[in-house]
C-alpha cells in the first residue's frame, strides 16, 4: 500500500541520537508490518480467487447469498463472486440461470409458453451428474431467486450423450425414448 518514511515524521534531533534513531526505525518497521497485514486482509476480502475456504464460508454468511457449504471450493468461489452483483436480478429468470450455471454444466429455463403451461409457471432443466443429490440447495436457490408470483412446475436433472450411428443402405436400428406420461420427459416424476 504505502512505504512509511520515518524521517518525515520524526524531528532531526531525535534521529541524531542513537536511541532515538533506533526507536524511530522500530516504529517504522512496526507500522510497515501493520500495513502489510492490513493490505493482505483487504485483498482477501476483495479477491475471492485467493480466499481460503473458511473465508468463503464467512463471506456467504455475511452476504446472505445462496450458498452450499458442502460444494467444492471452485463452486464456492463462483457463488461468492456472483452474490453481490446478482442481488439486483432477483425475481428474474436470469438470476436463476446465473446461480444454477455456477453449479451445473448446462441450465435451461423453460417459460410457460415454451411448454404450454399456465401463466407465471416455469420449469428448470439442468445437466450434471456430480450434483444430483443437492435438493436442499436447489429448493433454497429457487425460492430466493424466483419471482414471488412464479410457480415452479418441474426441476429436471438430466444427462446428455452423443450417439453416433453409421450405416449404409437399409435401416439398421431405431431408437425410441420412453416417456413417463403426456408432457413429461424421460426420468421426470409426474
Amino acid at each position: 500500500m504505502f512505504e512509511y518514511d520515518y524521517k518525515q515524521h520524526v524531528p532531526r534531533f531525535i534521529l541524531n541520537d542513537k536511541n532515538g534513531y533506533a526507536l524511530a526505525r522500530a516504529i517504522a518497521a512496526g507500522l510497515q508490518k501493520l500495513n502489510d497485514i492490513i493490505e493482505e486482509g483487504v485483498f482477501c476480502v476483495i479477491d475471492s480467487g485467493s480466499m481460503p475456504e473458511w473465508r468463503l464460508d464467512e463471506m456467504a454468511w455475511e452476504t446472505n447469498c445462496i450458498y452450499d457449504y458442502s460444494a467444492s471450493v471452485e463452486t464456492k468461489r463462483k457463488l461468492i463472486e456472483k452474490a453481490l452483483p446478482l442481488y439486483r436480478l432477483y425475481g428474474t429468470p436470469q438470476a436463476i440461470y446465473e446461480y444454477f450455471s455456477s453449479y451445473y454444466d448446462s441450465v435451461q429455463i423453460l417459460e410457460n409458453w415454451d411448454y404450454g403451461g399456465e401463466p407465471y409457471h416455469f420449469k428448470i432443466l439442468v445437466e450434471n451428474e456430480k450434483f444430483q443429490n443437492a435438493e436442499t440447495w436447489n429448493v433454497d436457490a429457487i425460492k430466493k431467486t424466483k419471482n414471488v408470483r412464479s410457480v415452479l412446475d418441474g426441476f429436471l436433472i438430466g444427462y446428455s450423450a452423443n450417439l453416433k450411428v453409421s450405416a449404409s443402405g437399409e435401416v439398421l436400428a431405431r431408437i425410441e425414448y420412453p416417456l413417463t406420461g403426456t408432457g413429461y420427459r424421460a426420468g421426470e416424476l409426474p
